[in-house]
């Protein structure tokens, strides 16, 4: 690989969104030049951060509130990518990073019934993403989303 496809490859792990929807990614500037980053990673890693940042300096969520947050968290940020990704409206960086930070603060407290050794509540986690894929796969194809989503990421040549 050369240096172009190195920062082609850096670009995608970034932003992961091809350049005609930069407009869902936040630019920095870094020594003059941009950086593209997902607007809703951004949130996604920011509260990973803050959820390990806190439980290091002692703070943190009650084991009883575990179970409820990280099956309710996520909600608002699949309903934002889903009904997105389906063309049924377009969403702004402002909501996908407020999400993507529940998503952050579930995936944290998820992270942390391992660095805890709580099996129970990790297995009870592992479920309930079991269940958002099965329920986004379902409603996926039954409202024809699917196709036409893959349509639009894989182009068929014709």
């Amino acid at each position: 690989m050369d240096k172009k496809d190195w920062h082609y490859l850096l670009f995608l792990l970034l932003s992961h969104h091809p350049p005609d929807r930069l407009r869902r990614t936040v630019q920095i500037s870094i020594r003059g030049k941009t950086v593209y980053l997902c607007a809703r990673c951004m949130g996604v890693y920011s509260a990973l951060l803050g959820v390990f940042i806190a439980w290091f300096l002692g703070y943190g969520f009650p084991t009883w509130a575990y179970f409820p947050l990280f099956t309710f968290l996520p909600l608002p940020s699949v309903v934002d990518w889903f009904t997105q990704s389906c063309k049924r409206r377009e969403s702004t960086n402002t909501i996908r990073i407020c999400t993507g930070f529940l998503l952050g603060i579930a995936e944290g407290i998820v992270l942390l019934t391992i660095v805890n050794a709580m099996l129970y509540l990790f297995l009870s986690a592992l479920a309930v993403f079991a269940i958002y894929v099965a329920s986004i796969y379902a409603i996926a194809v039954k409202t024809r989303c699917l196709s036409s989503y893959l349509d639009e990421i894989m182009p068929t040549k014709q």
